[in-house]
């Protein structure tokens, strides 16, 4: 099991869409955040924990490699959703290299969004309202999410935070982050560039916003990871996987490690150049995907 808490729990929330062109990003939950739910969490009676179970969509359950979905609608054993789902769960361990994962990971998908919202209002009351969630525990690795029109888009971003977590030990919040959006397009499109995080960097760029792994790897508190955040963290994930062999193999040699570490050390120190260069390297790996954009008619 990934390292958890002390109350147990590790959250990553799958943020709700807002203004047109752009989702507002609630970012993820690690170690120590929203110490009051926590606690309160922790309180809670066994008959509580009973009930709450068993609202729990379990009517219909089918096992895949590495995951298992517990719907409350029949989901054929060759439905496009689940094989989406398979080849999402090859892509990332074939693209990280991740090693085989610890535990399954458990998709509870509701039949209504109104059926997902009123279970995760009463089980985990204090956490934002968003579409979607990953939720680590002791006792399992979980999904929850809803049939709807982003039904997919949803599996895709949290079933990479369950994979990154029943792999390996620990896994920094930016790069969680980045990483589950950079897997969150469908198919063929895994790595294409991301029109909404390719908008938020150019915004950056005007602004002669400099990168900083660093400064992505400060950040601890879910609260504190806004959309720039989000936008850097795909595009460094983006940079070291498309950029040049060396970012790659960074990245990867840093995720095997991950496996047994019981907190992550600073991958910004690995890079293959000092802060100053990276941050221009970014730049303008940055600035050549937004050239690439522009026939495809997306305004950024």
């Amino acid at each position: 099991m990934p390292t958890l808490p002390p109350s147990g729990i590790d959250v990553l929330p799958k943020p709700e869409a807002a203004v047109p062109n752009r989702r507002k990003r609630a970012g993820g939950l690690l170690a120590g955040l929203l110490t009051a739910f926590l606690l309160s969490a922790g309180c809670r009676s066994a008959n509580w924990a009973l009930t709450a179970a068993a609202d729990r969509p379990r009517a219909h359950r089918i096992e895949a490699a590495g995951f298992v979905v517990l719907s409350d609608i029949g989901i054929a054993e060759d439905a496009p959703l689940l094989q989406e789902l398979r080849d999402l769960r090859d892509d990332v361990m074939k693209t990280l290299q991740l090693p085989p994962p610890r535990d399954p990971v458990i998709v509870y998908l509701f039949d209504s969004e109104g059926a997902y919202r009123r279970y995760m209002k009463k089980t985990w009351p204090d956490l934002p309202s968003r579409r979607a969630y990953f939720i680590g525990t002791s006792r399992e690795l979980a999904v929850y999410s809803f049939h709807g029109p982003r039904m997919q888009e949803d599996l895709r971003h949290e079933l990479t935070h369950g994979i990154l977590h029943a792999s390996l030990n620990t896994v920094p919040l930016w790069l969680d982050e980045g990483l589950a959006e950079y897997f969150e397009a469908g198919g063929s499109e895994t790595g294409a560039p991301h029109p909404d995080h390719l908008r938020t960097l150019r915004r950056m760029q005007r602004r002669r916003h400099r990168p900083s792994i660093a400064r992505l790897e400060a950040i601890t508190d879910f609260r504190e990871f806004d959309n720039e955040a989000y936008a850097e963290s795909w595009g460094w994930v983006h940079y070291m996987l498309h950029g040049g062999p060396r970012g790659r193999e960074v990245l990867i040699d840093y995720l095997a490690e991950l496996r047994d570490a019981g907190t992550a050390a600073s991958l910004a120190a690995r890079f293959p150049a000092d802060a100053d260069t990276a941050a221009y390297q970014l730049v303008t790996w940055v600035g050549q995907l937004i050239e690439s954009e522009k026939p495809s008619g997306i305004r950024l």
